[in-house]
Parts: structure tokens; sequence; C-alpha cells
């Protein structure tokens, strides 16, 4: 059926199942009550790739804008953490859909998840029990998938992999975070083959935030002497991993050195500003160095504008707002002023929603076991 007015009621639904905008047809959220998004997620094997990530996206969007609440959203999640898109192939509907766990909806699930972590970072009871509920919720899918990649395995499933081995190595996976040390360390021996090409930021990523300064100045040194466009560009997202105050500023400062183009910079401050451990000397840096990124980044407006929205919108803070508007309110900010607006718009809104369910998830947290916080 297809809704032809702003409001209407429909009538003989089939309470036991039902989707609206199904495959994410049309261009709206649907706000479904907790028990229904719930029933949805046990019964996932009735949605489509489509649908799955569609109601992911929409749960997401509604817990930020407060019409929904981050706890329906996660009860939806567990139930997926078993999520393959073979449901259609059950049904003899799309026999060519091979039997791997899905990379799009995975995706999805990582993308909200990883948001409602970095939003939450500083509350310590909360953020452990969202790493907790994350490990869980990616440790059998992560060891199904494994490490070697097959000759006649598709492209989506190498990057499902990707995907998988990165978020589990974050969350504490001890097995995965031992299995990328083990390839890093004979990666630098020499023994090329040990890293796939496709696991490249998964593992150096991990070793960087793990390994301390030995790994950080090894995926430095790779930056260095790398030629490939992609390599450098890897290089510099793990080194956003680092986790001590004196390696953030030494990155920091190897941002605007001569080393890195001027289109590269805020590859690193992107992965910094995500960074929980981070975000806060990003933030100093560029306050306490404006002459000298403003120096080297505002010859190009647009890259300018790109890297203060990269760097400065993850914060969750009334105050971090107000200390941006301050800091910018006596200068020059043509060319990149929108997307100051823009950066004060999403802070507002993350410090918003903070506030309004942070109670509530520390709830759902110590409910369902994962923080005692």
């Amino acid at each position: 059926m297809a809704l032809t007015s702003k409001e209407e009621t429909v009538r003989g639904v089939d309470e036991g199942f039902y989707k609206l905008n199904s495959n994410q047809t049309c261009f709206y959220r649907v706000n479904y009550p907790p028990a229904r998004l719930a029933q949805m997620g046990m019964d996932n094997e009735k949605l489509s790739t489509e649908d799955k990530i569609g109601l992911i996206a929409d749960a997401g969007a509604l817990a930020i804008s407060g019409d929904a609440t981050t706890a329906s959203l996660l009860t939806f999640l567990s139930a997926l953490s078993h999520e393959t898109n073979n449901a259609y192939v059950k049904q003899n509907l799309r026999p060519n859909i091979p039997l791997i766990t899905s990379h799009r909806v995975w995706s999805q699930m990582m993308a909200s998840l990883n948001n409602i972590r970095s939003i939450f970072a500083e509350n310590n009871a909360v953020a452990d029990g969202l790493k907790k509920f994350t490990l869980k919720l990616v440790s059998q899918a992560t060891e199904t998938i494994g490490w070697d990649f097959k000759p006649e395995e598709d492209y989506l499933t190498g990057q499902l992999r990707a995907l998988l081995i990165s978020t589990a190595g974050s969350a504490g996976h001890t097995a995965t975070s031992d299995e990328a040390k083990s390839r890093f360390r004979r990666y630098l021996t020499g023994d090329s083959s040990a890293i796939h090409p496709s696991l490249r930021l998964a593992i150096f990523q991990i070793n960087v935030a793990q390994g301390g300064k030995e790994a950080y100045d090894s995926v430095k040194q790779e930056y260095l002497k790398t030629t490939s466009i992609d390599g450098k560009e890897i290089c510099l997202q793990a080194l956003g991993r680092v986790q001590t105050t004196d390696l953030i500023n030494d990155f920091l400062d190897f941002q605007f050195s001569d080393h890195v183009k001027v289109q590269d910079v805020h590859s690193g401050s992107m992965a910094l500003a995500a960074n929980s451990k981070a975000r806060d000397a990003l933030w100093h840096y560029i306050k306490d160095h404006w002459d000298e990124v403003y120096g080297k980044l505002s010859s190009n407006s647009v890259v300018l504008d790109r890297y203060l929205k990269n760097s400065l919108q993850k914060f969750a803070s009334h105050e971090k707002e107000r200390d941006i508007a301050t800091f910018f309110q006596e200068k020059d900010t043509k060319g990149f002023d929108r997307g100051l607006v823009q950066v004060s718009d999403t802070v507002r809104g993350n410090a918003n929603y903070k506030e309004r369910d942070e109670d509530l998830l520390l709830e759902w947290l110590k409910a369902h076991g994962y923080t005692s916080g």
C-alpha cells in the first residue's frame, strides 16, 4: 500500500509481523515502539538487507533527535549478531546471493554503534559497557569469517572481514589482537604476504592502538617510505589511533610538517577526532597553533572547511560548543563559516542527546550485564 496523505490510519494489519517503507523505497524515518523494534529483531530473517539497514539507520537517527532511545537500537542490534544476507536464498528468491554475512548490514551496524560509543565516551561506565556490548556483538562473526581470503571470494566479503577484524580488535577480542600483532611483526621483518592489502588498515590500527611507541614509529616509517597514495592514507588513519599524550602531540606535529600534503592532513585528524583519547588534544592543538594550521590549509578554503568539520564535530559537550564559537568569534572565517555552523549544530545535538539518554543507556547496559558502573 502507499501513503497518500500526511496522516492515515491503517487497519487489518497482521500484528505478528509488519514493516513500513518496505526495502526503504521512500525517504522518511519510521519510529517503531521499542517492543515492535525488538520483535523485528527476533524476526530478522523476514527482513531484506535494505530493511535491516533502514531500521538501524532510523533507530539511530531517532535516538539522536530524542524521538526514540539508544536502548531500543541496541536491543535490535543484539538480534543481528548472527546476521547473514541469505534470508532470500532460503526462500529461493535470489539464488545467486552467496551465503555470507552481509557487509552492508554490518557496515551500518558499526557506523551507528561507533557514533554512540563516540558520543558517550566520557562516561567511563557507559564506555566500558558499550565496548563489552561491541565485543559480544562481533565475536562470533569475526571468528567465523576468519583471516584467510579464498580465491572465489567476492569483494564485499573481504571488506566485511576487514571491518570485523578492526572492530573486534579495538573492542578487546584477544585472539584478533594477537593475530594482528603477529602478522604486523612478520610484515616488518620483510614478509609482505603476512598482511593482505585489504587488512592493512585494520592491522595497522590495532597495532598503533595497542603497541605503544614501537608500533607507532613503525607505521610512521611505513608512511614515509611508501609511494602509493592509498598506502599513505592508510598510515595516517592508523596513526590517529594513538593512545598517549606524547604520541598524539608527535602525530599532530607530523601532520603539519612537510611530510604530509595539504590535501591529506584531514585524514589523520578525522582519526584523532574519532579517538576519544585524542579529541581534546586535537582541539587544543588547533587553538594553540592556529596561525600554522591556517597558514597551511587556507590556500584552499574547501580543505580548511573540511579539516575543521572533521576535527571538531565529534564533541558532545555544550562547553566545547561555546569554546569553539568563542575562539572563532573574532577571526576571519570567510570560506569556512558555514562549516563552523554545521560543527556547532552537530556538537549541540550530540550534547543534547548525551544529556537526555545517558542515564537510560547506563540502566540498559547494567540490566543486560555489560557494566556494573
